[in-house]
């Protein structure tokens, strides 16, 4: 799998408010074949048909719990999609998250932890902004992970906490942890640096991701509290190219 090292602003935001952060910054379907009129005694026929009506119900199989997920399980992955890696996640439920289950969504990931008092905040109160501003058909075709840096102390009630500090009660919200080698994982492949510091904190790069269906990086936006349109307006498109594949689908 092939990483990126972007340069990044680390934590500028927080910084100069004299803050710190524990982390571094197509063509329609073709028709159904229309089946043979059955004739009394004609295997072939009937096997025929039946094989039509496997292939109609596999047309839609592959469909997992999050909505528009349109992508067939066989589907190989992008070699630069997060899905690809072996790492095990829970979210703020205590329940595993298979971060796969996300494919066929678009999913704005960003990296954080619990006890942090200034980038943090910004960067969850930056997603809520984004996530309300975008139509209803898109908010249903996004998922949003939000990864800690801290899995030593950010324990299973830290992550629910958190998700209630925000007003968020939402099954598209994913604050979730995973081990300290996988936390390096996914920052680099999400181009996100951090590093802790001797006070316990955790300086970072206060990134926003845009993942495509399959995990792969559309757009970074680096910074925490700028303006999210060039973001928002990304999402929007990479929505609606989902919402036309899933139409060819049906």
């Amino acid at each position: 799998m092939s990483r990126s090292q972007p340069s990044f602003a680390l934590c500028a935001v927080f910084l100069i408010a004299g803050g710190a952060c524990r982390e571094p910054s197509s063509e329609p379907a073709p028709a159904a074949r229309e089946a043979p009129p059955a004739v009394p005694g004609d295997h072939a026929n009937h096997a025929a048909h039946a094989t039509d009506a496997h292939a109609d119900h596999d047309q839609h199989a592959g469909h997992d719990q999050h909505a528009g997920h349109v992508v067939p399980a066989q589907a190989p992955l992008p070699g630069a999609s997060l899905y690809n890696t072996t790492a095990s996640f829970s979210d703020q439920h205590g329940k595993p998250l298979d971060l796969a289950s996300l494919r066929g969504s678009v999913v704005l990931a960003t990296m954080f932890y619990t006890s942090c008092t200034s980038v943090c905040p910004m960067l969850i109160t930056q997603l809520t902004r984004i996530d309300r501003a975008l139509a209803p058909e898109t908010r249903a075709r996004t998922q949003l992970l939000l990864v800690s840096l801290d899995p030593a102390r950010d324990s299973t009630d830290e992550l629910r906490a958190v998700g209630k500090r925000h007003g968020i009660d939402d099954p598209r919200w994913h604050f979730v942890r995973t081990g300290e080698d996988s936390v390096r994982e996914i920052a680099a492949l999400l181009g996100i640096r951090y590093s802790a510091l001797p006070n316990g904190e955790i300086s970072h790069s206060p990134v926003i991701a845009l993942l495509d269906r399959d995990g792969a990086l559309l757009k970074r936006m680096e910074n925490a509290g700028g303006d999210p349109a060039e973001l928002i307006a990304a999402l929007t498109s990479a929505a609606r190219g989902d919402q036309a594949r899933a139409a060819a689908t049906r």
